[in-house]
């Protein structure tokens, strides 16, 4: 009898099931007119990239905070076949939820930039490199580029130099090497696929003369050089975990060739793993007697 009635009752549940509801059209309950075209700022850790976003985040018109971390997590829900078909029970298609996602991945860049009355918002996450189709895509190819790179051996003397290590290689040193090269090797890719919306600068040479390196970049992308940028140190920032002792820097302060300080043996085992001639830098063998101050 028991066994009947669980039956009866689940006909029952059937039969009185509420109809589906299906929303036909994705209501957004709030909208302003957004930046249309950000900016990414984009290069291996330890490369510049906190100088670099200081001079933007210094200009009239552009809004740069400090790492923001989670737009790569928006841009993978926006290629992940389970969101999709979660916005879709709620009447959103795949490009609808896009857009959506696009919204919510913007909106703390968007406040802050009207808040500061700035034109455009520009991001600076170096873990961002590893992630740029999908985010990419998640801002429908309308984003711009800043590229900036740095001599790759004084990022890795950085990024080992502060215990930092981004993949499962053993050796601290060779870690810091391998994430560099990775980097390059990923922003050369994405460079080479969309030349006319990357532009990029080097980091010496933006030390050495600000302007005439960095003024060409932001008018590949559409964007103007403005000398309020060289007045970094005097505006005010947000920071989040960038270098704290650039916090202090009033002015640009150089930070080249602390690798010089490896042995030709440590040199030479750099270069199996990442050889900086691969990215147009030479390597000069280090003077007699110069101090190790990493080890194999």
């Amino acid at each position: 009898m028991s066994k009947l009635r669980w039956y009866w009752n689940r006909v029952k549940a059937y039969i009185g099931r509420p109809r589906l509801v299906v929303q036909d059209r994705p209501v957004v309950l709030a909208d302003h007119p957004r930046c249309e075209h950000p900016l990414f700022v984009i290069g291996p850790h330890r490369s510049g990239t906190s100088l670099l976003r200081r001079m933007l985040n210094s200009h009239p018109d552009i809004s740069c905070p400090p790492e923001s971390f989670f737009i790569a997590d928006y841009a993978r829900m926006a290629q992940d076949d389970e969101v999709l078909a979660g916005y879709l029970g709620l009447g959103f298609d795949a490009e609808q939820a896009r857009a959506d996602l696009e919204r919510k991945a913007s909106e703390l860049h968007e406040a802050l930039r009207i808040a500061r009355g700035k034109r455009l918002w520009a991001d600076k996450t170096p873990q961002y490199v590893f992630h740029l189709d999908a985010i990419d895509h998640l801002f429908a190819r309308r984003n711009r580029y800043l590229m900036i790179r740095r001599h790759p051996w004084d990022s890795a003397f950085s990024i080992a130099a502060r215990g930092w290590r981004f993949n499962d290689t053993p050796d601290l040193l060779d870690a810091a090497l391998v994430h560099v090269r990775n980097s390059l090797d990923a922003m050369a890719a994405f460079e080479a696929a969309h030349p006319d919306r990357c532009a990029s600068v080097e980091y010496g040479a933006l030390c050495t003369d600000p302007e005439a390196e960095l003024a060409p970049a932001l008018t590949a992308l559409g964007l103007e050089w403005h000398p309020d940028m060289l007045e970094f140190g005097r505006k005010k920032h947000n920071f989040g975990l960038e270098d704290p002792v650039l916090r202090g820097q009033k002015e640009i302060v150089p930070s080249l060739g602390a690798w010089r300080s490896w042995s030709g043996a440590v040199q030479q085992r750099a270069r199996q793993l990442l050889d900086p001639a691969d990215f147009g830098y030479p390597v000069e063998t280090p003077e007699k007697g110069q101090r190790e101050k990493l080890r194999l």
